[in-house]
């Protein structure tokens, strides 16, 4: 008998999780997701998301894939789900897949939004956004952007500890605007490496802040040298927006 294939469309405050993999004595999101399913259905299921999560980072949108020996009624299952989950996951779809289907390896791009607090004053949704004081320029930060669109090697944006193969992103847009105090970056890509959006928006801050100019951005990028950007931004500021899925219905 073959397995039915499921998607459920999820998001969560990761504040509280150690992130989106399974890991021994640590709580996270998908030992989470696991633990509800297995109340449910009385049964084992291991569930496959679109990219992994670090600690502290939040999903508005992320797809997960699973398979089971039940045929299933999303809507009644995406209500039993949320009835038993945390209150910081909610499964806001679930959707029948066809066989073979990975939300992993069925992703063609992603969204990521990034959100800054950028005012003198502090904010009670802090836990979801980096606060920075001081005030960041963000037409100089929207011209350092620019070097970075298109198709690139971004060795010099990715993380230690990747093991990703493959440097080149088709960084398909940044764009970066101001509503009040919080200044939100969105990142579109058909791919992303390990803490690169943080990478990015830790340099494009330097350049906010005029420690770094605009056109270095070039030349940080083509180095492939990860000393030469900027730090890595909090985890906390940033979200998993939006994922394209490739696959037929």
């Amino acid at each position: 008998m073959k397995p039915n294939n499921y998607i459920l469309f999820i998001e969560y405050d990761g504040s509280k999780f150690s992130g989106w993999q399974k890991q021994p004595g640590r709580r996270t999101v998908q030992e989470e997701l696991q633990r509800a399913a297995a109340k449910i259905l009385k049964e084992d299921i291991s569930f496959t998301a679109s990219g992994r999560t670090d600690a502290g980072v939040h999903a508005l949108c992320q797809v997960v894939s699973f398979s089971t020996k039940q045929t299933l009624k999303p809507s009644a299952f995406r209500l039993s789900l949320n009835a038993v989950l945390p209150k910081d996951i909610a499964v806001s779809a679930v959707k029948k897949a066809p066989g073979g289907f990975s939300a992993r390896y069925n992703a063609i791009g992603k969204v990521y939004e990034y959100r800054i607090w950028n005012h003198t004053y502090r904010t009670v949704w802090n836990r979801h956004s980096w606060h920075l004081p001081q005030p960041l320029d963000i037409k100089l930060m929207r011209k350092a952007a620019s070097f970075l669109r298109g198709r690139h090697d971004f060795t010099a944006f990715e993380a230690s500890g990747s093991g990703q193969p493959g440097k080149t992103v088709n960084l398909k847009e940044i764009k970066i605007y101001r509503r009040k105090g919080l200044i939100v970056l969105l990142f579109k890509a058909d791919r992303f490496l390990y803490k690169m959006v943080r990478n990015i928006t830790g340099t494009l801050v330097d350049v906010g802040l005029g420690k770094t100019k605009p056109e270095s951005l070039g030349g940080i990028l083509r180095s492939r040298n990860r000393s030469r950007a900027g730090a890595t931004a909090p985890a906390k500021g940033l979200f998993i927006r939006e994922i394209s899925l490739k696959y037929e219905k």
